[in-house]
């Protein structure tokens, strides 16, 4: 039983509460009152129930040096892992089990299992458009969507990314769902790249990513409740909660391209960032801001830039160059100069609002379109942002683990 499903029966059930009792000549039976009676216990039960139902795969960020799991219902709770063995779980004055960082852990109430299997550690929330988005995708290279080849690391085997799956088939009430590694296939080569590399610098302690982006959106789109981009970010934020960290990952290019006034620009990151944190249960979560990153010319070949992706040829010199077979398609002029402006209001954003660096990105690599990035620049991007995620976030949250060298603590 899973939380959707637990809390519409809870929801059946208060409808059927509802109805008024009818004296025992109302009955067909004995068994009709018996039932009627075991619905009304259920009804006092489910909603407990529904509150210790882990989502399979849930990873719950930790506070205070563990992840707070909330259990309502009476009876003898415990947490196991994946070997069956009890693990050391103490019951906080808020009534939710107290879980020590690791996975994957199972949660039973006496002696039978509850809910799928969940993990404690840290959730990074991902916001951008689409050079984030394509971080948590694998089918479309020509925006920067790769798939994981071969030789790129896997990534751990406790760790998640959580989706929005509103309208897809299978997905829960809520709409969302959490992914564990090889369940997406293909693999998004972007977020499992940064999955490995959080992994490295943070042994044993599970990571998941949140993906709360959406492609094309400027900072104004994201932020308009009219449209869905806003909505979308709030459930997932909301599903991972109470969440880790912020990663405002490379936004900038539609308003580039929009020539969006510095100052918009700048609150608009400041409301994004309080509207994400608050949505994601923690309104002092370490936020961190990755820059725009470069915007280039584009090629084209044989008049094609999609031609031009699909053999993975950028803007440059070469044979194709020389005989006339590629082209150079320079960056329009006025969003390369706008393009200054927004990274400019971005660092002003950083300045005000207090984000942490959240990775250099001048080098990265971009394809065809001088865009998006290619599978090595998605590789670099996510080396730059897990050594920035692992600055931010509070050594205290993983006991016995070497601290960085810099960071920052967590109020």
């Amino acid at each position: 039983m899973n939380e959707a499903f637990a809390m519409r029966v809870t929801r059946w059930l208060r409808r059927f509460a509802r109805r008024p009792v009818r004296g025992q000549g109302g009955f067909r039976n004995h068994e009709s009152c018996t039932a009627s009676r075991s619905a009304l216990a259920w009804l006092c039960l489910l909603p407990g129930l529904a509150a210790a139902q882990p989502a399979p795969n849930r990873v719950y960020g930790l506070q205070g040096g563990a992840a707070h799991i909330a259990i309502s219902a009476r009876g003898g709770w415990e947490v196991r892992d994946a070997a069956g063995h009890a693990v050391a779980a103490a019951t906080g004055p808020d009534a939710a089990l107290r879980v020590p960082p690791g996975g994957w852990y199972r949660l039973y109430r006496d002696g039978t299992p509850f809910g799928g299997r969940f993990a404690a550690g840290h959730v990074v929330l991902v916001s951008g458009q689409s050079q984030a988005s394509g971080l948590f995708d694998a089918t479309w290279p020509r925006v920067g969507a790769h798939p994981a080849g071969p030789g790129d690391a896997p990534a751990p085997p406790v760790s998640a990314i959580l989706q929005s799956c509103l309208g897809r088939a299978g997905c829960p009430a809520e709409g969302t769902r959490w992914v564990a590694p090889g369940e997406q296939l293909p693999e998004p080569l972007g977020a499992r790249a940064l999955l490995a590399e959080l992994a490295l610098l943070r042994p044993g302690i599970p990571f998941a990513l949140a993906d709360a982006t959406w492609g094309g959106a400027g900072i104004a789109d994201l932020l308009d409740p009219a449209r869905p981009a806003r909505g979308q970010m709030v459930r997932v934020a909301e599903a991972a909660a109470p969440a880790s960290a912020l990663l405002l990952l490379a936004h900038g290019t539609t308003d580039a391209m929009r020539g969006t006034p510095a100052g918009d620009y700048v609150a608009g990151v400041g409301a994004l960032v309080a509207l994400l944190r608050a949505a994601g249960g923690d309104p002092a979560m370490p936020a961190l801001q990755a820059p725009l990153s470069p915007l280039r010319d584009a090629a084209g070949l044989l008049g094609s830039g999609r031609l031009a992706d699909r053999v993975g040829l950028a803007a440059g010199e070469g044979w194709p160059f020389r005989l006339g077979l590629a082209q150079r398609r320079p960056l329009d002029p006025a969003t390369a100069a706008h393009a200054g402006v927004i990274r400019a209001a971005q660092a002003e954003a950083a300045r005000r609002f207090g984000l942490l660096p959240g990775g250099d990105l001048t080098g990265v690599a971009t394809g065809a379109d001088g865009i998006h990035w290619t599978a090595e620049g998605a590789r670099q991007a996510a080396r730059e942002a897990a050594a920035a995620i692992v600055q931010a976030l509070d050594p205290g949250d993983a006991p016995g683990l070497a601290l960085p060298q810099t960071g920052r603590t967590r109020p």
